[in-house]
């Protein structure tokens, strides 16, 4: 069994490590006036007045740059830049004189617009989101005298109003803004951070699925990083802007931590995947290369087997006694034990150089064998076919002399091999001298048809011919020993024909010619005086009936067939007879020749050579991985901002009726301030410090970044 290798994509132990950046804070106070008016005194319109002109812009601002996670690296340098809010508000445009000398009806227009523009900018807060509220409206009456110091009084708390209307509703407005402004920083940068991890983890999962695929065991861990986000609860304004750029660093460096995790996952997953890839095209590539060499070393040790096999089953047809052994043949290969890659190549391939020469080898010892073993049979072919020849020549030879001798003697058992004679003889006395006459016969061997001839003399010439014509029967049956039965059954007369040479000069012209059966019946006779040509036509048989027997070369008795006279002059007595030879002749045995002496067939010893083949390389070890799944913490969300609170109060101007002076006027009271003007709860001096410490720390431009590769923040 293999042991499987495994492999740790991360450093064991590593945390996500996350630069905390430390912000100085700027805390930012509401300013938020409260106004309740009664009568006011020159001495305290002046403070609001002079109050009112001293205040100072409330701005702080923290930079940093964004981070690019399409980077590898991420530095502390690089920050996120946070954006910037104002809650500075514009100046009243409040008067807070109306002149120093201004009548009753002067007095009251400029009294009702400056409070129509604080109503219209109440109305502007409350819209903002603003809870303004509206106190009780004070009377105040005024008079030729005091018009000018009392319009100026409450245009003083009015300018005061209007001031903390509009500090308000800015305020307001920039913590709206700065919530909106966190808000959408916040989901932008989640929105693209869990976009950039996502396709990191997607990467990493598609690597994943490749190597699981391929065959690699992948271990996948999630990882939950949380970096150690600020509380954003009950910050507002530039302290929740600058709080969340903090956040948002932090988030942004974490999810570039995890990119870079993920990223740096996948590409080793990559390089391992593509290292056992490379060792699974190498095991196969050496296996197959293996399986190629083998089935090519078989085939052709198996062609070579093949033919051999075909020469030891033709020298065996031919006669030889062959037998077959078999060589093992086991090359001395290197262990493939363990081995991968290109050592796994490098060792196949010396194995198979080994495989492929003892292959070599063996089809050449096998060919060898096959025209060793060729040869020898066609030399001892020859030797067979030297001695079919000579035996078949003899053998032709001898089975000619016995068919012959069979022959011959089938002939001589049962033969009826004969010849035939017929004999005329005469019993006359004209046999010699003047009247001398003559009488013959002849046969045919093969139908047994005669010709009896005779002459006639007139004792001066010849003066003409006879013939008589016929036929015996006879009938010959072989005794199946070389004896022959034959029976002479009958005899048949053709004709007689005449045929005239000489006038007959003789005195006596009685000429009569007789034939007779061996028991005496004349069969034909005829008269004539032998001056004329002429033929009769006779058409008898004369049965006789006889059988005999006889030997080999022994020739029957001789057999009167018929009876013949001539007469005339000299009578001439005759008889017509036949015998019959048996011609059959035993036959002599053969003496046969002797036969060749058969070539003694030779012994021969052939190979099959076999060759163990190499074996198939091992499998690699199929890996083991580990990669991590990063997920970040969420960043806090910011809080809905309160509504800013703000207190407004108007003025009733009543107009007095203008009065003729009859007497001296009495010297005024001085107005107490609580009477007209709303108390603040604290005294103009302490607001003033405190705004001026807020107004320093802005200044002092306290903010951090982050940044990149070197780069100043924008």
């Amino acid at each position: 069994m293999q042991n499987s290798k495994k492999y740790k994509l991360y450093k064991p132990g590593k945390l996500w490590v996350v630069g905390a950046v430390a912000v100085a804070g700027v805390a930012v106070s509401a300013y938020t006036t409260q106004v309740s008016a009664d009568t006011v005194s020159n001495a305290d319109a002046q403070a609001v007045k002079t109050t009112d002109t001293t205040q100072n812009d409330k701005q702080v601002q923290l930079t940093a740059s964004s981070i690019d996670t399409s980077t590898d690296e991420t530095t502390t340098d690089d920050a996120t830049k946070s954006a910037t809010v104002s809650s500075t508000a514009e100046k009243s445009t409040v008067p807070t004189t109306a002149g120093s000398s201004v009548t009753q009806d002067q007095a009251k227009d400029a009294v009702d617009k400056a409070q129509d523009t604080v109503k219209s900018d109440a109305d502007t807060a409350s819209k903002a989101g603003v809870d303004v509220s509206s106190g009780k409206t004070t009377d105040v009456t005024i008079n030729d005298d005091n018009a000018s110091s009392k319009t100026n009084e409450v245009l003083s708390d009015l300018n005061k109003q209007d001031q903390a209307v509009k500090d308000a509703t800015a305020k307001q407005q920039a913590n709206d803004q700065a919530y909106q402004t966190a808000t959408t920083e916040k989901t932008d940068a989640t929105k693209q951070g869990q976009a950039d991890l996502d396709n990191a983890t997607s990467d990493l999962d598609k690597q994943v699925d490749t190597s699981e695929k391929d065959g690699i065991t992948v271990n996948v861990e999630v990882a939950q990083s949380s970096p150690e986000y600020k509380d954003l609860s009950g910050l507002e304004g530039q302290d929740l802007l600058e709080a969340m750029a903090y956040n948002i660093n932090l988030y942004k460096q974490a999810i570039a931590d995890g990119v870079a995790s993920e990223k740096a996952d996948t590409e080793t997953l990559a390089k391992l995947t593509a290292e056992y890839q490379q060792k699974q095209a190498d095991y196969a590539k050496a296996n197959a290369d293996r399986d190629e060499a083998v089935e090519k070393g078989q085939s052709d040790l198996n062609n070579a087997t093949s033919n051999l096999d075909k020469q030891v089953e033709a020298s065996k047809n031919a006669g030889l006694d062959v037998s077959v052994e078999v060589s093992k043949v086991s090359p001395k290969y290197t262990d493939l034990t363990g081995l991968e890659g290109q050592d796994l190549l490098n060792a196949m391939a010396y194995n198979l150089d080994l495989y492929n020469k003892a292959v070599a080898s063996g089809v050449a010892s096998e060919k060898a064998d096959a025209e060793t073993l060729a040869k020898l049979t066609a030399e001892y072919q020859k030797q067979v076919a030297d001695y079919e020849a000579k035996k078949a020549a003899v053998d032709k030879a001898n089975a000619d002399k016995k068919a012959a001798y069979e022959k011959a003697l089938e002939d001589y058992m049962n033969g009826t091999n004969h010849t035939t004679s017929m004999t005329a003889q005469t019993q006359t006395d004209a046999s010699s001298g003047q009247y001398q006459t003559f009488m013959n016969a002849t046969v045919d061997q093969n139908t047994g048809e005669f010709t009896l001839g005779h002459d006639m003399n007139d004792g001066v010439h010849i003066i003409g011919h006879g013939v008589l014509k016929g036929k015996v029967n006879w009938n010959i049956v072989s005794n199946g020993d070389g004896t022959e039965t034959v029976t002479i059954s009958s005899i048949e007369l053709y004709s007689y024909t005449y045929t005239n040479a000489y006038q007959n000069q003789a005195v006596n012209q009685n000429i009569n010619f007789h034939v007779y059966d061996n028991d005496g019946n004349e069969l034909f006779s005829v008269y004539h005086d032998g001056n004329t040509t002429f033929s009769k036509t006779i058409n008898k048989t004369a049965q006789i009936n006889k059988a005999f027997k006889i030997s080999p070369n022994e020739t029957s008795p001789l057999t009167q067939v018929v009876v013949v006279d001539d007469n005339w002059i000299w009578n001439t007595h005759g008889q017509v007879s036949t015998q019959i030879k048996n011609t059959n002749v035993a036959p002599k045995a053969p003496t046969y020749e002797q036969d060749p002496v058969k070539p003694t067939a030779p012994k021969a010893t052939v190979h099959h050579v076999q060759v163990v083949a190499p074996d198939k390389g091992q499998a690699p070890a199929v890996p083991v991985a580990s990669v991590k799944k990063v997920t970040v913490a969420d960043m806090p969300n910011a809080d809905k901002p309160q509504p800013q609170k703000v207190a407004v109060h108007y003025y009733n101007i009543k107009k007095t009726p203008k009065v003729e002076k009859t007497a001296t006027p009495e010297t005024p009271k001085a107005v107490e301030a609580a009477s007209i003007l709303p108390t603040t709860h604290a005294s103009e001096n302490q607001g003033g410090v405190f705004l001026s410490a807020m107004a320093g720390l802005a200044s002092l431009g306290l903010a951090f970044g982050i940044s990149k590769k070197g780069k100043k923040p924008n």
